[in-house]
């Protein structure tokens, strides 16, 4: 019988997953691979050659045939990983179950550059916020860098806008979304702080938001 999955240990699962896929789809690889002298720029880099090898078979057995198999150093094409997983959910739950496989969750990055991708990805998020309260939006907190994989925690805006400090229906909000969100290049402000975003009550369940 399959065990049932908590309501933290999925929220944990897809922040992995998420995390995994957008270092992926947005090509953070490539810059994790510059200190590499036989990495490319399209290399998303994996395991050793075994754990790459069972991270593929994880993937094919969990209904994503045509993930491609890694070379022999165990790494595999970004390109090709960002085509399959775009868009597709299947292949989003099927990293969510296969990731553990790889080190570091299926990143592919070593542990200092993770926590050099959490620190840019956090003065990304805080100069994001400063950009909506200089356009007007003088309740947008900064977010934090505590306990999030990504290394941005979206707690401190959610708040803002459950409590009513910060209106997500009015003009003026989407007028410094759309100047400072980079929602055409797929962030740093999470879609669901997007214009019009209608917060869960307080108390209703939320988990905190994480980008």
């Amino acid at each position: 019988m399959e065990r049932q999955v908590t309501g933290s240990e999925g929220r944990a699962r897809r922040r992995r997953v998420d995390l995994a896929v957008a270092v992926a789809g947005i090509a953070l690889l490539a810059a994790a691979c510059s200190g590499s002298s036989t990495a490319g720029a399209d290399t998303f880099l994996g395991g050793t050659y075994t754990q790459s090898v069972a991270f593929a078979k994880c993937m094919h057995s969990h209904g994503v045939p045509q993930f491609p198999a890694p070379d022999a150093q165990g790494n595999f094409s970004n390109s090709q990983i960002n085509s399959i997983t775009q868009g597709n959910p299947q292949a989003r739950n099927a990293f969510a179950d296969c990731d553990s496989l790889l080190p570091n969750e299926g990143t592919g990055l070593s542990v200092t550059q993770l926590q050099d991708m959490q620190q840019q990805n956090l003065k990304n998020a805080v100069k994001a916020a400063h950009c909506m309260r200089a356009h007007g939006i003088e309740g947008f907190p900064d977010p934090d860098g505590s306990t999030q994989d990504s290394g941005v925690n979206w707690q401190p805006v959610q708040s803002a806008i459950q409590s009513g400090r910060v209106d997500t229906s009015t003009p003026s909000y989407e007028a410094a979304y759309d100047a400072c969100s980079g929602k055409r290049v797929g962030g740093p402000i999470p879609p669901n702080f997007a214009p019009g975003f209608v917060p869960p009550s307080p108390g209703a369940g939320a988990s905190p938001a994480s980008g």
